[in-house]
């Protein structure tokens, strides 16, 4: 009889292992079917011996330099068998330490190749298991290119059982397999050659990064081509010529061993992936945002997906499936602070968005960079060459990107991944003591290096741009939105009157109509409400410390109408709302230091401190200031909306109010007489049911607020309410 479980796991690398324990601590009868060794491509032939080879390499290449540090040796010499032994050792270790995890957690496991024999059936060789749910995390194997004598070259498994080291090594691709071996052959004396057919090598992180490592290569006698089309290998005699053309011109290369990095390929062959129902996308396994594939029962994660081939990436994916399957739930990877480890000598780390690719979304970046030979301890460790960048918005000062060259910058990327996956900003790092002398002080200059205010280094001026293309399309106007029906007819033309329309940070796509269609948009949408909910409980510490004087109303609960109906506005149209206007501020675009300083009644406040906490204004952004009396800005708000359609403008006035603010008379009015003059202004009530304490239901025979509209003939429409 066949065995059952509830949950069977094809493979045994980072994303099956990780997925089957934490499967088997919610509860699940787990099994691990692998065909290899446990732990996978990582374990085996991949992280774990390529980072056991690269330690020993490093520390020859800084015996070496032994003299500097007052050390002194007679000979020094390299002995590849002994670091080769080590890396084995290390390698058991770990396979023998993920069989001991299983054994811990309760999950079985099962050596041989499984094949899906349809709805929850693994046919293992003879032998057949059942399962309730399959997770396929089968990993990806080296890609192979179609160039003559590829026979001749070896892949990054291969090219680990190497004996000794090779006097000449030529490396087809430079990326990050590529350049891992380039880095660990260069310092054991062999003279490297790498073969790129792109513009650059390293093409995951910045030029800038990419550039410093290039310059460190070639200082080791190291050769890069890029835009390098290699041709083909042939044999010459005890080694190999590799030829290639740049340009139009045809050039060759000697290599004793030619190593072929040209990327991975996601694993697929003999699954029964199409018996089964899995739909395929060329070699990669389709599936929805919650690694559901197109088969009932069967889910996937790590390289087998394609995306991003990592190892780490590959564990989360998997918790984040077996999370699914075990609560049915709704867990959806989020990838925007996946790090990126490159372990050459120095080190390469990056996370987030890279300065290039921020200004390429239109998005105003600041930019800081440290470098390493202001650093105290690289200077200590000898190992001053590099830097640390950081990437962060204008305005919200949020980290949106780090990247790194240096000594231990495979470990520094952590604290910058939290940041950024907490959607930290440069004030939140520079409240964190960093502990002196160490390398994570490197990122906390470079953060105050793009606000101007970095201790280590002299500060230049901090600029706040968009790419170029970008400032373009934002001074074009934005379609609206559903959320404010009264604005759609508006005609797509720039604010009238000559008037200019400065956008805020936030802006919808015209198809969003805030559903799930654009992830990047609704991301932006809700790291705005997490940032305002910060700034407002950053307020509140402070107003209970009595550092912000008068009266301090927060934002706090609101975030989400504040931002989603400021979102749909154009950058010409005005803005008057209640007291609460805080996040109302920040959510349009206005420089939050400069809310905050006048909450502490500062000269460089938005109203150089006079106003305080109710009275934030920014005529740049047409925010036209928070109102202390309870619906006294409704009139404003119509007097503006009359002199727009007097001009004969485009725009709109945007007018938030709370429940309070329904039973007076200004609020009758002035609906009144925009209805009757038809003036282009929308009416966004944030409520809660209660104004000023008093119930609603209470004082009203009216309670719904949308309703009060019909009373003058206004469309109407509640939200969420």
């Amino acid at each position: 009889m066949a065995s059952s479980y509830d949950l069977a796991v094809i493979g045994g690398g980072p994303g099956g292992y990780v997925s089957a324990i934490r499967a088997a601590q919610l509860g699940a009868r787990v099994v691990v079917v692998e065909k290899d060794s446990l732990g996978g491509t990582c374990l085996n032939v991949g992280c774990i011996p390529t980072k056991s080879l690269l330690t020993s390499a490093e520390l020859y290449a800084l015996a070496g330099r032994g003299s500097e540090f007052g050390v002194e040796a007679k000979e020094l010499r390299f002995n590849f068998a002994a670091a080769q032994e080590r890396k084995a050792k290390v390698v058991a270790t770990l396979v023998n330490g993920v069989g001991s995890l299983f054994k811990a957690a309760g999950v079985e496991s099962r050596k041989g190749t499984a094949t899906l024999k349809g709805k929850g059936r693994i046919a293992i060789g003879k032998e057949e298991i059942n399962a309730k749910d399959i997770l396929v995390a089968t990993g990806s194997v080296p890609a192979r290119i179609p160039i003559k004598g590829v026979e001749h070259t070896l892949d990054s498994t291969a090219i680990l059982e190497l004996t000794r080291v090779p006097e000449r090594l030529a490396v087809i691709g430079g990326g990050v397999v590529g350049m891992e071996f380039a880095s660990l052959y260069a310092e054991l004396g062999s003279q490297v050659t790498v073969l790129e057919m792109l513009p650059r090598i390293l093409p995951m992180v910045e030029a800038d990064i990419s550039n410093l490592y290039r310059r460190h290569l070639e200082k080791l006698g190291g050769k890069i081509h890029t835009e390098a089309k290699v041709e083909g290998v042939v044999k010459d005699g005890r080694g190999f010529k590799v030829r290639f053309g740049i340009g139009g011109e045809g050039a060759e290369t000697g290599a004793e061993v030619v190593l072929l990095a040209a990327g991975r390929t996601p694993y697929t062959d003999g699954l029964g992936l199409d018996a089964a129902g899995v739909e395929l996308d060329g070699r990669r396994v389709k599936v929805d945002d919650h690694l559901r594939t197109s088969a009932a029962g069967v889910w996937a994660c790590g390289d087998v997906i394609g995306g991003i081939m990592l190892a780490h990436v590959a564990s989360y994916e998997g918790i984040c499936a077996v999370e699914n399957i075990a609560g049915g739930g709704d867990r959806v990877p989020d990838y925007h602070a996946a790090p990126n480890c490159i372990y050459t000598d120095p080190e390469i780390a990056n996370v987030g968005l890279g300065e290039t690719e921020a200004r390429e979304r239109g998005i105003q970046v600041k930019v800081g960079r440290f470098p390493l030979q202001a650093s105290a301890r690289a200077l200590t460790l000898g190992q001053a060459e590099g830097m640390v960048k950081v990437i962060a918005e204008a305005g919200s000062e949020r980290l949106l990107g780090v990247q790194m060259i240096g000594p231990r910058v495979t470990d520094l990327v952590a604290e910058a991944t939290l940041a950024i996956q907490r959607n930290l900003t440069i004030h939140d790092l520079e409240l964190t003591m960093h502990a002196h002398p160490t390398m994570a002080e490197s990122l906390l200059q470079a953060a105050l290096a793009a606000d101007g205010r970095a201790i280590e280094i002299p500060n230049r001026k901090p600029r706040a741009e968009a790419a170029p293309a970008a400032a373009a399309r934002s001074a074009e106007p934005k379609e609206e939105s559903s959320v404010a029906r009264s604005v759609e007819e508006r005609e797509s033309t720039p604010a009238g009157n000559g008037r200019p329309a400065k956008p805020p940070p936030v802006q919808t796509d015209p198809s969003l109509k805030l559903e799930r269609k654009n992830r990047d948009e609704l991301m932006r949408l809700y790291r705005q409400m997490y940032f305002i909910r910060r700034f407002e409980e950053r307020c509140q510490e402070m107003y209970t410390r009595a550092k912000i004087g008068g009266y301090c109303h927060l934002n706090i609960g609101e975030e989400a109408t504040v931002v989603g109906g400021i979102a749909a506005l154009k950058g010409g149209d005005y803005i008057y709302t209640s007291y609460r206007e805080h996040g109302h501020a920040i959510a349009r675009g206005v420089d939050p230091k400069a809310v905050m300083a006048e909450l502490f009644g500062r000269e460089t406040g938005t109203s150089h401190g006079r106003g305080g906490s109710m009275h934030i204004y920014d005529a740049e952004y047409r925010f036209m200031g928070g109102y202390g009396i309870v619906g006294g800005h409704l009139p404003l708000a119509v007097g503006a909306g009359f002199a727009i359609k007097y001009e004969k403008a485009k725009d709109v006035v945007f007018c938030m109010f709370g429940d309070g603010a329904t039973n007076i008379g200004a609020f009758h009015e002035s609906l009144n007489f925009a209805a009757v003059f038809k003036l282009p202004v929308v009416w966004f009530c944030i409520n809660n049911k209660y104004g000023m304490g008093t119930s609603v239901e209470r004082a009203s025979a009216v309670p719904d607020m949308y309703k009060k509209a019909c009373a003058y003939d206004m469309e109407a429409i509640q939200v969420d309410g």
